[in-house]
């Protein structure tokens, strides 16, 4: 409340388009340094990608079954406690 200015009505509009010259300024200089950024990331081929792809996949359903055989094993032991 303390920080507003008041702008007289005939410079209202030209603030308001030199604030959104810079606005756009800003954002058009934020998406060129991101495609700069993009440019020089090392991406990987398609043969990485599948070996990669095969990876998390094995690891994942590894995890699973472990994790179902502890679960299998919990089971039975809150079976046996409870029932």
């Amino acid at each position: 409340m303390g920080n507003r200015r008041s702008v007289a009505p005939e410079s209202a509009g030209g603030a308001k388009k030199s604030q959104d010259k810079k606005r756009r300024g800003r954002i058009g200089e934020f998406v060129r340094g991101v495609r700069g950024e993009l440019k020089k990331v090392n991406w990987p081929g398609r043969e990485q990608l599948r070996q990669s792809t095969a990876v998390v996949l094995i690891v994942v359903f590894i995890l699973g079954v472990y994790v179902a055989a502890w679960d299998f094993v919990f089971q039975s032991l809150a079976r046996l406690v409870f029932l």
